[in-house]
């Protein structure tokens, strides 16, 4: 299945989760929770929910927000989450990952050693920044007294172990560049 046709389920697991969002707060949901490894766009987020509206998998429930504008909230259907629940159940795809800076470093003889160095310190920073916020987001969760944390606990572990091994590698593909570049 393709990610647009999996970014339904993305859509419709939130809504599971939430009872009910507008398609605003679906995304601000999801940048606190998701986006490390699944990323939803408002301009992807808005045709997702209008295409589950017509599937009948969600229903729109206008809300009268504190200024008296209307304002769609959308809630799952009981065949939402049968749908929902049936790929639950299912076996994920292959995973296939898209990674600009392994192809920069796959075409690295094109350009002066210098340059892949430079993308490499520069992962190195953001995996850090990235490791801090994840640690930060994992204090959070352990304080949360919730056996539902555990989900969000162990995609968090992933995320860590990924960032500390990437870091690891960083460091060793620098090394290796520094002394093939020396000879």
């Amino acid at each position: 299945m393709a990610k647009s046709a999996k970014s339904q389920f993305a859509v419709l697991g939130m809504l599971a989760l939430l009872k009910r969002s507008s398609g605003y707060d679906l995304k601000k949901h999801m940048e606190a929770s998701t986006q490390y490894f699944w990323r939803e766009t408002f301009s992807s987020i808005y045709p997702i929910l209008e295409d589950l509206e017509t599937q009948k998998l969600i229903v729109k429930i206008d809300v009268r927000a504190k200024n008296d504008r209307k304002r769609n909230v959308y809630r799952i259907t009981p065949q939402g989450t049968s749908v929902l629940t049936a790929w639950l159940l299912k076996n994920p795809d292959d995973i296939q990952v898209r990674n600009e800076l392994l192809l920069k470093l796959f075409f690295g003889e094109l350009v002066p050693t210098k340059v892949s160095i430079k993308h490499l310190e520069d992962y190195k920073k953001e995996l850090t920044h990235k490791l801090s916020v994840f640690r930060d987001i994992e204090t959070n969760l352990r304080a949360i007294d919730s056996s539902e944390a555990v989900y969000s606990l162990i995609t968090l572990d992933h995320g860590i172990s990924q960032v500390l091994t990437s870091l690891e590698w960083c460091d060793r593909a620098i090394k290796t560049l520094k002394s093939s570049k020396e000879k």
